[in-house]
């Protein structure tokens, strides 16, 4: 063992001989198990919250999306439309 470890193994030492005498009260389980029950169950249900806040933005980020993209395509169309143009012209 190096010095280090040694070192570290006797401050966990004092830290376990310091802490030795602390529990927790009595009623702590009960608190805890009360606590667990008031919880949702399941995490789908523990996401409906924020997911209620952000269900507008994100609808309207899809549409912004869509539109985009539907602009993009007609650009592309209006575009390789002009270079078949072009290219029936030099024939």
């Amino acid at each position: 063992m190096s010095q280090d470890d040694a070192d570290i193994d006797v401050r966990l030492a004092r830290l376990a001989d310091a802490t030795a005498e602390l529990r927790p009260r009595a009623d702590f389980t009960s608190r805890v198990m009360q606590r667990i029950e008031a919880q949702p169950a399941g995490v789908l249900v523990a996401l409906q919250l924020p997911a209620r806040r952000f269900f507008p933005i994100s609808m309207l980020a899809a549409a912004l999306a869509l539109l985009w993209a539907v602009s993009v395509d007609r650009q592309l169309d209006e575009a390789m439309a002009t270079s078949d143009d072009m290219e029936l012209a030099a024939w």
